[in-house]
């Protein structure tokens, strides 16, 4: 998983060592980093495989203990952080972390809230001809911040986890932006294909 500064990201923990983990975030400072395994964590995945250098700081902002020791919880993405080192590996790891800043002039432009707009249309858009269950119009509403717009529909976004690290990544949130729109414009122009495909040879009945 991939979490992006002001987005919501829900989880259920199940594994014994990010169950203990859970315990000590309650009781903390109910902060965790996510940050993405790299290729090849398969053979590793239950000891200490290498992430990616660069995470994001979640803000537990729900919670619940189930009868055998899940938990189900929602995570608000606050920032980007650069892993600078591991301070314990077992039985979960902790990290000391750099704070990252990115560019935000985007944010602030005139025409950012039309933009985040258009993004939030082609999103749905495509998702709705996908048949996806995700409604993103409902789960931001218009009340929210472009940003906040921005980074959630980056974090839904149908791709692979490294494309979504890589948006992750990028040092301005109009470069995301512009990244963004170029993945849901090539994937709207597909969708536009298959729905013409679909118009001009509807599906025939068949008997068996």
């Amino acid at each position: 998983m991939v979490l992006f500064p002001k987005a919501l990201l829900a989880l259920h923990v199940f594994e014994p060592r990010y169950r203990l983990m859970m315990d000590e975030v309650i009781q903390g400072g109910q902060s965790i980093c996510m940050a993405l395994l790299k290729p090849g964590w398969e053979a590793d995945y239950y000891g200490s495989p290498e992430v990616h250098a660069v995470g994001c700081v979640g803000k537990v902002v729900s919670h619940q203990l189930l009868d055998d020791g899940r938990y189900n919880l929602t995570l608000l993405g606050e920032y980007k952080v650069a892993i600078q080192s591991f301070e314990r590996d077992h039985p979960f790891r902790i990290a000391r972390l750099h704070r990252l800043t990115e560019d935000e002039d985007w944010c602030g432009k005139e025409s950012t809230p039309k933009e985040s707009q258009e993004l939030l249309a082609m999103f749905r858009r495509f998702n709705e001809g996908q048949g996806a269950a995700l409604d993103l119009a409902a789960t931001l509403g218009a009340q929210m911040d472009a940003d906040a717009v921005l980074n959630t529909i980056a974090m839904n976004l149908n791709v692979e986890a490294a494309v979504k690290q890589e948006l992750l990544e990028m040092e301005s949130a109009e470069l995301r932006y512009r990244a963004v729109h170029r993945v849901l414009a090539d994937a709207s122009a597909t969708q536009d294909v298959l729905d013409r495909a679909r118009h001009r040879y509807p599906k025939e009945r068949r008997e068996n």
